[in-house]
């Protein structure tokens, strides 16, 4: 097993039952790790993925997501994201926005394909075009109702606007979301990472690309693979498609503990109901208690297997 020069090996241990490596290495000038899962399989697999802590529910780290896979200096086209999807052998393409982090994972089984697929991915992700145009497709703009008459009504459209309204039209779905603002009131998991329609708003062209610079960064960065590829010939690709300009930064982006509360927290909060529904039985209520860090993995398989007893089964 080789390392690129520009990596240095930090651990590494074979999973004999799922017949594979275990391998970790941190690019030394940037702080970028990579994560390889070195296995006799050539249906190899790569995510990029990098902290996003957003301080609002503007979606800003939901929009930049959509927005850098409009385009990017190697691949100035239109979408070329999804001209991949039609073009390309993949088995599976998709990118990712969650209350923390950000990942653009893909998967192909023909080398040529993984590798063209994997430069499309770096330049997205590190070296995006973010044209002024792109944001306001896929986060928001005020269009006429009727595209060729300018005295009808402004309305304000977006690919992500639209997405978190309608997502935000489900019952359920804006309780979750209210439940974990209670529970969360003072981190990042307080907000909607997807994005408030009224806040998605409020969101800048500079906002945005400020937010990229600051997280889409290799010091940020968590690059995974898994395949009989060599984690040294993905590294030959890292480096001289993405991590070459950088240098090191300086990243504050630890989520620190969440407060804890000293008594139960009951609140009320409404929902919009569609014109035909009827006004009874319309009530929902959820319960839920912040637990431990995800990071203990002993405490969080207790409380999934907690969960499955209590809710998940036919005697629950």
């Amino acid at each position: 097993m080789t390392t690129h020069p520009a990596f240095e090996l930090l651990r590494q241990h074979p999973i004999p039952a799922l017949r594979l490596e275990f391998q970790e290495y941190r690019h030394i000038a940037t702080g970028a790790r990579h994560l390889h899962l070195a296995a006799d399989d050539p249906h190899n697999a790569f995510m990029v993925a990098f902290l996003t802590v957003p301080q609002d529910s503007t979606g800003v780290a939901h929009i930049l997501e959509h927005t850098t896979l409009c385009g990017s200096q190697r691949y100035p086209v239109r979408d070329p994201f999804f001209m991949m999807i039609r073009r390309s052998l993949n088995t599976f393409m998709n990118a990712f926005t969650s209350s923390d982090w950000t990942a653009y994972p893909f998967a192909s089984q023909n080398k040529k394909d993984f590798n063209n697929l994997l430069d499309v991915y770096l330049d997205a992700t590190f070296f995006p075009l973010l044209n002024e145009r792109d944001f306001a497709q896929e986060g928001h703009r005020l269009e006429f109702a009727k595209p060729d008459d300018p005295n009808s009504p402004l309305s304000f459209k977006g690919v992500v606007f639209n997405e978190m309204k309608g997502a935000l039209s489900s019952p359920v779905q804006r309780l979750g979301l209210a439940l974990q603002s209670r529970l969360f009131p003072t981190t990042t998991y307080h907000f909607n990472s997807g994005g408030e329609p009224e806040a998605i708003l409020n969101l800048t062209y500079e906002q945005l690309k400020a937010f990229h610079a600051r997280h889409y960064h290799p010091s940020n960065a968590v690059f995974l693979t898994y395949g009989d590829i060599p984690a040294a010939e993905h590294q030959e690709r890292f480096q001289s498609g993405a991590l070459n300009p950088f240098k090191a930064l300086e990243l504050d982006l630890a989520i620190p503990a969440e407060r804890r509360y000293t008594a139960p927290v009951h609140d009320l909060i409404h929902y919009p109901l569609d014109g035909a529904e009827e006004l009874t039985d319309q009530t929902h209520i959820v319960l839920g208690w912040l637990l431990g860090p995800i990071t203990d993995p002993l405490a969080t398989l207790r409380a999934r297997l907690l969960s499955d007893v209590l809710l998940d089964n036919s005697s629950s």
